[in-house]
């Protein structure tokens, strides 16, 4: 199987959770699975090159991907093509990078091999869902986008995880592709039309699969998740630790006392932007070249 993820930018918070999960999956593997890192800054992954495949990609490559409504997220749906074309006859896994393997990667690989298509959760159907993915479906609901015409079968799927069986990838990954473009043309909102596209290719050319009780997708509780993931690769950066030392220390983690969903109050949000802005912080001092 290829484990593959997808990163941009400079934002080291990112590639530190990508990096945790990459750990995650690695600790499972076995001879004939593969880590395959797509990125705009493998300088993240230097230390991750002896055991993962770090394929560097340009910001012109990404543009490129986005395709002709420049939609960003269409750049992930091609990645998954890139990297399945390179891979020919491996399954595949698409993974965000606020995941982490919690479960048997055996269960994963078996589900593939039955001809399973996985992704993350069934949020339900998009017509039951609010303001702009909402508005997505009534723009969309019953024309037809690569040879489906959308109805009420057609939940939507949480896409921080995409498995792909290689038998029905490149269909698969074609129907996605018209799906997204189709409902960019018919100027649908934009904020999860790739997720939306990939949830309907899969059901459609493979079946569906939830993973969320095998990996978390930490998405609504990043700041536990980053705080743990930041520990353990400061530990492992100041006692140089080895790979094998890494997978210790991800070991000896309790992962499970943090949460995988915290609802995040916007009353208290705006309480304490509030009390920000009314007692600011003060007496800033910085430090100077040279003594005083």
């Amino acid at each position: 199987m290829t484990i593959m993820y997808l990163t941009f930018g400079q934002k080291t918070e990112y590639h530190v959770q990508a990096y945790l999960s990459m750990l995650s999956f690695r600790r499972q593997m076995t001879g004939q699975d593969r880590i395959v890192m797509v990125t705009t800054a493998p300088e993240f992954y230097r230390h991750a090159e002896s055991w993962a495949d770090i394929i560097a990609i340009s910001d012109e490559q990404v543009s490129q991907w986005q395709g002709e409504y420049h939609f960003f997220w269409r750049a992930k749906i091609k990645a998954i093509e890139f990297v399945g074309t390179r891979y020919a006859g491996d399954d595949l896994l698409y993974l965000d990078c606020d995941t982490v393997l919690r479960g048997p990667i055996g269960w994963l690989k078996s589900q593939l091999a039955d001809g399973h298509g996985l992704m993350d959760t069934n949020d339900g159907h998009p017509s039951q869902m609010k303001t702009k993915t909402l508005r997505m479906w009534n723009t969309i609901k019953g024309r037809t986008y690569g040879g489906i015409t959308l109805g009420p079968q057609h939940n939507m799927y949480c896409a921080g995880v995409v498995g792909l069986p290689h038998k029905k990838l490149a269909e698969t990954v074609m129907t996605a592709l018209a799906l997204c473009d189709g409902m960019l043309a018919d100027q649908a909102e934009r904020i999860v039309i790739e997720q939306y596209s990939l949830s309907v290719a899969l059901y459609e050319k493979t079946g569906l699969v939830e993973t969320r009780d095998c990996i978390a997708h930490y998405w609504a509780a990043k700041d536990e998740w980053q705080q743990a993931a930041e520990e353990l690769i400061a530990r492992a950066h100041l006692t140089a630790a080895t790979l094998d030392d890494e997978l210790r220390l991800f070991d000896a983690t309790d992962w499970q006392s943090l949460p995988v969903y915290v609802h995040k109050s916007s009353t208290a949000r705006r309480l304490r932007n509030l009390a920000g802005r009314l007692f600011p912080d003060r007496d800033y001092r910085y430090i100077r070249n040279g003594c005083e």
